[in-house]
């Protein structure tokens, strides 16, 4: 229950701003609105080999996996060995990119307008947005907002918060309570096993 309730956050929180107004400009809203752009008329194609290559070469170009990785699992990641550190970063990776593909055209009804980006802790940029429905107006508007950090020579998100949820924060918290309670290696089971389901 608490891994479907915690991947029920994701694409709410990952697959929003597909289409995009125009908005104050900055490095760090030129990427999220350019590689959100892309995503979106990639993943309208037909599906074949060469159009999930595509989404996976843009999803990496703009998120941090590492940085997702370590921050839901707090103090937990040094605690882990090297090798449980690439199997839980592989299977969170593969977690979020299957949940944004999905939800992509489900968001197709969102409008989304970039509102600017603000300077944050530790050096990462805020960029802030609001999601609103095109056509249903008794729809709420959501804020979401993209935290970016310097990654070699650009930006990449290294958090998205929906509402002021934080999905580094909502991972770490589920993820903890799992170890506290289980383990890490249960931890691990259920990723494996909602992979295994979306296969």
């Amino acid at each position: 229950m608490i891994i479907r309730q915690l991947l029920r956050f994701v694409p709410a929180v990952l697959a929003i701003g597909l289409l995009s107004a125009p908005a104050a400009a900055g490095p760090a809203s030129d990427l999220v609105r350019q590689k959100q752009t892309k995503l979106f008329a990639t993943v309208a194609r037909p599906k074949n080999a060469a159009r999930q290559a595509a989404l996976r070469r843009l999803f990496d170009g703009m998120l941090d996996y590492q940085a997702f990785a370590e921050g839901s699992l707090g103090k937990k990641w040094k605690e882990r060995t090297e090798e449980e550190r690439v199997r839980f970063r592989d299977l969170l990776e593969k977690l979020v990119r299957n949940n944004y593909k999905r939800n992509l055209k489900k968001m197709l009804d969102y409008q989304v307008q970039y509102r600017g980006e603000d300077a944050a802790e530790n050096g990462s940029i805020i960029v802030h947005t609001m999601a609103k429905h095109k056509t249903d107006t008794r729809e709420p508007a959501l804020q979401i907002d993209f935290r970016l950090a310097k990654v070699g020579g650009g930006y990449k998100v290294v958090d998205i918060i929906t509402e002021n949820a934080s999905m580094v924060r909502t991972y770490r918290s589920q993820f903890l309570r799992i170890i506290r309670k289980k383990s890490f290696a249960k931890l691990i089971e259920k990723l494996e096993k909602k992979l295994a389901k979306q296969d």
